[in-house]
């Protein structure tokens, strides 16, 4: 019995032991704590329901049963037997089902019962203002992670020949992800005075994609794609890798869910021809990509076992949303499209968030770091809930072809669609589980514990037509 209620405060105890450190680093009457204590609130009503899954299964179980069955009728026992069970054929399932109507049927049954307990109470579409809030404050708070003698050294180095840097001033943080750390700085220098941007690895991580981010970026620069000027990159002088830009004006106007400020027709416009001209680039002078490349179907399916090496590595059948990615990623494979035609550069990223506006000019398009080779479907069903959220999905689609994109296929748009959801979801998940784990961050809990079922819950609905 203690083991039991052991697990059913799982989450809630992580939340309140990150809130309560939260909390003990900053004024108490401040705004940061304010929406500390919104955002907690959000995350504390997510965990609760994400410790009671397994009460949920026990009350649904004989509707399960039912499904499971009817697709394995050699499996039986309880719940995390039939949960087991569906991870361990779900890939002969999803096949399965693309040419039995009866198969797909009692599979979206399952799909919809694991959906009623594993991810009730989900909002599929946006954050609210407690998470952005937080957020905010979050990417605000932190001091730079490096000295401005550290800095000053960087840019000194990097000056260029009879240029000689003066000092620095208005060193800040600005958001970079989760792997990434940014400062914007203003340079003042023997020629006059630049403000930039150094993108960096944050401390502690592993990342190794920032060389291929810079040489995508470059390509793109190069190509007359609209983004910050790349500067120079150096694989060590700030004690991990680093590039810098130059600074652009403009801010973004949404988040991953969609737009968070109001954006003009011609601001959309804009994001489509950017598009377009990204995809129509040669590619054959690009010298590297963050990512490998989802050009020929073997690529796109070793992608998908990536996204399930991670998934593997932080669940078991039992846990929340584990069966559930389960039958997701063997939709992915079962419905992995073939070869690229004529293959582009992928951005991988192309959302809102990573997109800088300056009234209705796109001055530049951000964060190259899942940039790949891959199909232009890609980055059209990635930016598809944000542009239809203000200009409709056939506006946006004619001002991208009008710019020279292609049309796109229509299956491929749906697999993209779960595609992304799937991987990031998966990535928020390894987040969820790092929380739990070390539950020091509530900017970690907010990635794994409300981001996690969202995205999750958009992919399910999408591949099983819920």
């Amino acid at each position: 019995m203690d083991a039991q209620l052991s697990a059913e405060r799982e989450a809630t105890a992580a939340v309140e032991q990150a809130l309560a450190l939260e909390l003990t680093a900053v004024p108490a009457e401040s705004d940061q704590s304010a929406a500390i204590q919104e955002l907690a609130a959000a995350l504390h009503h997510r965990a609760s329901l994400d410790d009671q899954v397994v009460r949920r299964r026990e009350q649904h179980a004989d509707a399960l049963r039912a499904g499971v069955t009817t697709l394995l009728p050699e499996v039986w026992g309880g719940t995390d037997a039939l949960l087991g069970a569906l991870g361990e054929h779900a890939d002969d399932l999803a096949v399965r089902a693309t040419s039995d109507r009866d198969a797909a049927a009692a599979l979206r049954d399952i799909a919809s019962v694991l959906v009623e307990t594993d991810l009730p109470d989900v909002t599929a579409h946006r954050t609210g203002p407690p998470e952005r809030d937080a957020s905010t404050a979050y990417r605000t708070a932190p001091p730079p992670p490096v000295t401005e003698e550290q800095l000053l050294a960087c840019l000194s180095a990097h000056s260029g020949p009879g240029v000689t840097v003066h000092r620095i001033t208005d060193v800040r943080m600005l958001s970079g992800g989760f792997s990434k750390e940014m400062l914007a700085v203003r340079v003042e220098h023997s020629g006059g005075a630049d403000d930039i941007v150094i993108r960096k690895v944050a401390s502690g991580r592993t990342a190794h994609t920032l060389g291929g981010e810079f040489a995508a970026l470059s390509f793109a620069w190069q190509g007359g794609v609209p983004v910050a000027e790349p500067l120079w990159l150096d694989e060590d002088i700030l004690g991990a890798p680093a590039f810098a830009t130059r600074r652009v004006p403009g801010q973004p106007r949404g988040d991953v869910w969609g737009p968070t400020a109001p954006i003009e027709l011609p601001a959309v416009t804009a994001i489509a021809a950017a598009l377009a001209r990204l995809h129509s680039l040669d590619t054959s002078g690009l010298t590297d990509t963050p990512l490998p490349p989802m050009v020929t179907r073997q690529e796109i399916v070793a992608a998908i076992e990536e996204r399930q090496a991670v998934l593997a590595a932080v669940s078991t059948p039992s846990m929340p949303f584990a069966t559930l990615f389960a039958l997701v990623l063997g939709w992915l494979r079962a419905h992995a499209p073939g070869d690229v035609r004529d293959p582009v550069l992928v951005h991988g990223d192309y959302g809102l968030h990573n997109l800088l506006l300056d009234g209705s000019t796109l001055t530049a398009v951000l964060d190259w770091e899942r940039s790949h080779l891959g199909d232009p479907a890609e980055d059209l069903t990635y930016v598809r809930p944000s542009v239809e959220a203000v200009a409709g999905w056939d506006a946006f689609l004619t001002a991208y072809q009008d710019a020279g994109g292609s049309p796109p296929d229509a299956d491929r748009l749906t697999f993209y669609t779960v595609w992304h959801d799937v991987w990031r979801g998966i990535s928020a998940y390894r987040m969820r589980a790092k929380f739990l784990a070390n539950p020091n961050k509530m900017s970690d809990a907010m990635a794994g514990l409300l981001m996690t079922p969202r995205f999750l819950l958009r992919a399910v609905r999408t591949a099983f037509r819920l």
